[in-house]
Order: C-alpha cells, then sequence, then structure tokens
C-alpha cells in the first residue's frame, strides 16, 4: 500500500494503468532481488568472519612453527659450528699424533743403532775378557814353574857344600849382591809399567760414568795396555830366566842371600801382575754389566712411553 501510494503521480500517468503494474512489479522484483543480495551478503559476511577465524588459527600455528623451526635452525648452526670445531680439534690431534709416530720411528732407529753399536762393544769387551783370562791362566801356569824352579834352586842350594873358605866366601857373597842388585833392576822396569796400566784402568772407570764417545779411547788405551803386558810378560820372563841362571851360577853364594829376600824378589811381580788382572777383569765385567742394565733400563722406558701412547 505505500509503494501504491509512492507512485500515484508518475509523469502524468493514473493509477491502475499498464505501466504503473509494470514499474510496481519491478519494484517488487527489486525488493526480492534486494532482500536475497541482503541474505546472501550475510551468509557471505558468515562465511568470511569464519574463514577468516580458520586463517586466525592457521597463522597463529604457522607462527608457532616459524618459531620453532628458528629455533631448530639455530641449534643446527650452534651443531654445525661444534662440528667444525672438533674437526679441525682432531686434524691437530691427528698431526700431533703424525709427528709424534715420526719422533717415535727416529728414536727407535737411533736406540736400535746406538744397541747395536753397544752389543759390538759388549762383545768387543767379552773379547778382550776372553783374551785377560787366557793370559791370567798362562801367568798362573808361568807363576806354577817359577816356583817349582824356585824350590829346586832352594833345593840344589841347601844339598851342595860350600867351597874354599871365608875369602871365597865373601867374595861369592859380594859378587852375588852385585849381580842381585843388578837382576832385581830389571824389575823397576815392570812397576813403572804396572803404574801405567792402572792408569788405563782409572781411565776405563771413568769410562762408566762418561759418554760413549769415550769408549772407542780406552779401547785403544785397553789394546796398548795387553801390548804393554804381552811386553811386561816377555820382559818379566827374560829377567826370570836371566836371574836364574844367575842364581845357578852362583854355586855356593846361594848360602850368603837370604831364600826369603830371594823368594820375595821373584813372587812380588808376579803377584802384583795376576792381581792388576783380576783388577782389570772385574772392571771389565762391571762395565759389561752396568752397560746391560743401562740398555734394560731403556727399553724398559721405552716400552713403558709405547704403553702410554
Amino acid at each position: 500500500m505505500a509503494d501504491a501510494c509512492a507512485s500515484q503521480n508518475i509523469k502524468g500517468h493514473r493509477l491502475g494503468s499498464i505501466r504503473e503494474e509494470e514499474l510496481e512489479k519491478k519494484i517488487h522484483d527489486a525488493i526480492k532481488s534486494k532482500a536475497e543480495i541482503n541474505k546472501l551478503s550475510e551468509k557471505l559476511q558468515n562465511k568470511y568472519i569464519k574463514q577468516m577465524k580458520v586463517f586466525d588459527q592457521e597463522r597463529k600455528g604457522w607462527n608457532k612453527n616459524s618459531l620453532r623451526n628458528n629455533t631448530e635452525i639455530q641449534k643446527l648452526r650452534t651443531h654445525a659450528l661444534q662440528v667444525i670445531n672438533e674437526h679441525k680439534q682432531i686434524q691437530n690431534e691427528n698431526t700431533n699424533l703424525i709427528s709424534h709416530n715420526a719422533q717415535k720411528d727416529i728414536y727407535i732407529a737411533e736406540s736400535k743403532a746406538e744397541n747395536v753399536m753397544k752389543s759390538k762393544k759388549i762383545k768387543s769387551l767379552e773379547f778382550m775378557i776372553k783374551i785377560l783370562e787366557t793370559e791370567l791362566e798362562n801367568i798362573e801356569n808361568e807363576l806354577k814353574l817359577k816356583a817349582n824352579q824356585l824350590e829346586c834352586l832352594k833345593s840344589e842350594a841347601i844339598l851342595k857344600p860350600v867351597i874354599g873358605g871365608d875369602d871365597e866366601k865373601n867374595i861369592t857373597k859380594s859378587d852375588n849382591i852385585s849381580l842381585g842388585s843388578t837382576d832385581l833392576s830389571k824389575y823397576f822396569i815392570r812397576g813403572k809399567n804396572i803404574d801405567q796400566t792402572e792408569k788405563t784402568d782409572g781411565n776405563i772407570l771413568t769410562y762408566t760414568n762418561d759418554e760413549i764417545t769415550e769408549l772407542s779411547k780406552n779401547d785403544t788405551e785397553t789394546n796398548s795396555k795387553v801390548s804393554n803386558e804381552t811386553s811386561i810378560s816377555e820382559i818379566s820372563g827374560d829377567n826370570m830366566s836371566a836371574l836364574i841362571e844367575s842364581n845357578s851360577q852362583m854355586g855356593p853364594g846361594l848360602e850368603a842371600l837370604p831364600l826369603p829376600a830371594v823368594a820375595s824378589t821373584l813372587m812380588s811381580p808376579l803377584s802384583a801382575y795376576i792381581f792388576l788382572a783380576l783388577l782389570i777383569i772385574a772392571v771389565m765385567w762391571f762395565v759389561v754389566l752396568r752397560r746391560a742394565r743401562g740398555l734394560g733400563r731403556k727399553n724398559e722406558g721405552f716400552r713403558d712411553t709405547w704403553t702410554r701412547y
């Protein structure tokens, strides 16, 4: 009715005409379409609101996921940095181990060379000890022979009768004393040679506390010492034979020279020589044992370092 009242005068037409009816229909259709449009717009607004809520929820979830992803990315970065640092440390340790192994190889080679040299020196020392032992045995045999000869001379001196008077005895005494002095003067040379050999023994003893390079010098000294000892033994043998010949030529003059004095002159150089040979053998064995112990200790220390690494 309101619409009909509103449309009473439209361009001079009266109500109830055909144009008015068409207009009314169009107006009704427009009103219906407007109402439908309003309904549809309300529906669309509701859908939009719902969709926005869904989007907001999804956005919140995306933000949470992005935060989680960022934290995980940071963790991965820190882990990657740790891995890089560990790799660098491992490389440094590897280089250190390579250098240490190279040093160990060098030390092993040097120790093997030292062991070879020391074994050769020990063998040479053992050979020298064997030579000295054989010389000692020869000296003991010579000493036994000289003792037997001395006993024979004693027995001959006791059994031979005294020929002539007191004048002849005095002459033989003076002659024999002069001969004994000349023969015994030869033994002072041997005393000097014994002093020289004692000096070489002192050098051998200092070798136990010095470096390895001094062993060659001591070896040369021991070789010279052995040659000196052989010459000393030859000289002593000649002197002993000369003394025996002089004593055999003395005849009854041995009664003038007391037998203990003759025995002391004959026995003291030989006993000193035997004592010197025993001392040299003891020193050589001491050097060998000390070097063997030093090698054992070095091998044990090397095994300990090897087991540690």
